[in-house]
């Protein structure tokens, strides 16, 4: 098993469910094409790559990809054997 990232786990599901190539820390999931089924994809995606229970709020109340790489980090730390 190697150790990733848990930032990169995230950006990647980000990109694959939102179709977006290059994201940033500051972009909001529902700016940049996310809707409520959308929503629910990305955490589900989440939850099992990363082993970990997500707050689907995070994502409505503070839907940047920097708020939800930080609220993964605290769930899982650093990095995520994968």
């Amino acid at each position: 098993m190697k150790e990733v990232p848990i930032r990169d786990v995230v950006v990647e599901e980000w990109r694959d469910v939102l179709g977006v190539d290059d994201p940033g820390p500051a972009d909001d999931f529902f700016s940049v094409g996310g809707d409520s089924m959308l929503a629910l994809e990305f955490v589900d995606r989440l939850e099992q790559r990363l082993n970990i229970s997500f707050p689907l709020d995070i994502l409505f109340v503070h839907g940047t990809l920097g708020a939800v790489v930080e609220a993964c980090e605290e769930r899982v730390g650093g990095v995520v054997a994968l």
